[in-house]
C-alpha cells in the first residue's frame, strides 16, 4: 500500500467523480436497504401477527437479535447519506458505510433461511456448517481479490482500465475455477441437508451468487476508502460539486 503513488490511480479519480460520487452512493444505500427490508419486514410481521407461537433457539436469538440492531444501523446510514451535502462532508466515512453495506447485502438475506419458525425453511447442523464454508469462501475471495488490485495498482498504475483491473482475467482463471468448485460443492451438500426443497434451494442460489460478486466487487470499494483517506484530490467538496452542477 503504501507503494500507491496518487497519479497511478487516474482510472479510479475517474470512477470516483461519477457513479461513485458522494451524491450517488445514496443509490446504491437505498437498494441495499429495500433487498434487505424484504427478510426483515417478513419477520416483523410474523413476530407482530405470530409471536405468542414462536420458539427460537439460541442461536436463533443471537442471528434475529443482530441482524435487527444492524437493520436499524442501516436505516440511519441511509437517512443520514440522503442528503447530498452531508455525504460530500462525510464521504471519507462514507467508504466505511458503503461496505458495511456490502456485508449486509450478502448476509442479512441468509437469516431468513436459518430461523425456521419464522421463515419455515428446513435446516439442521450441517446446513450451518456449510453456510458458514460459503461465508468464510467469500471472506478469502474478497482478500483475494483485494490483494489483487491493490498489486495491479501498485504495479500498473494509470495504465489500468477496463478489464486490465477486473479480477476476471486468465491469470486468476485457476482462483475462479476454484471457488466455482468450492461453492458448487458446498450447493450440492446444502441442498442434500435440507432433503431438496426447492425453494430454500433457489435462495441459496441466488444469495449465494450475490455474496461472491460482492465479495470481489467491493475490493473496488475498500480500494476506494484508502484513496479517500490517504490523497486529498478523492475528496469532492460541496463546493466543487454545485460548481460542476
Amino acid at each position: 500500500m503504501r507503494n500507491i503513488k496518487e497519479e497511478d490511480l487516474d482510472f479510479l479519480k475517474d470512477i470516483n467523480g461519477k457513479r461513485l460520487r458522494p451524491d450517488k452512493i445514496r443509490f446504491f444505500l437505498g437498494g441495499v436497504f429495500a433487498y434487505t427490508s424484504i427478510p426483515m419486514l417478513i419477520m416483523f410481521l410474523g413476530v407482530l401477527l405470530n409471536g405468542d407461537k414462536i420458539s427460537l433457539s439460541l442461536f436463533e436469538k443471537i442471528v434475529v437479535r443482530t441482524e435487527a440492531k444492524l437493520y436499524i444501523l442501516e436505516f440511519i446510514f441511509l437517512i443520514i447519506y440522503m442528503f447530498p451535502k452531508v455525504a460530500f462532508k462525510l464521504q471519507k466515512f462514507q467508504t466505511i458505510v458503503i461496505l458495511f453495506f456490502s456485508i449486509q447485502l450478502c448476509t442479512l438475506p441468509f437469516m431468513a433461511l436459518v430461523i425456521r419458525d419464522m421463515f419455515g425453511f428446513p435446516y439442521n447442523n450441517n446446513t450451518l456448517v456449510y453456510l458458514s464454508l460459503l461465508l468464510l469462501g467469500a471472506i478469502a475471495m474478497h482478500i483475494v481479490a483485494t490483494v489483487d488490485i491493490f498489486r495491479k495498482v501498485k504495479h500498473g498504475g494509470d495504465r489500468l482500465e477496463g478489464e486490465a483491473i477486473s479480477f476476471f482475467t486468465n491469470s486468476n482463471s485457476r482462483v475462479l475455477i476454484g471457488m466455482v468448485t468450492y461453492v458448487i460443492v458446498l450447493l450440492i451438500l446444502i441442498f442434500v441437508s435440507i432433503n431438496f426443497v426447492l425453494k430454500p434451494m433457489v435462495l441459496y442460489t441466488l444469495q449465494t451468487f450475490i455474496l461472491y460478486a460482492v465479495a470481489i466487487k467491493s475490493s473496488e470499494f475498500v480500494l476506494l476508502a484508502y484513496c479517500r483517506f490517504k490523497f486529498p484530490s478523492f475528496n469532492i467538496t460541496w463546493e466543487q460539486h454545485k460548481k460542476e452542477y
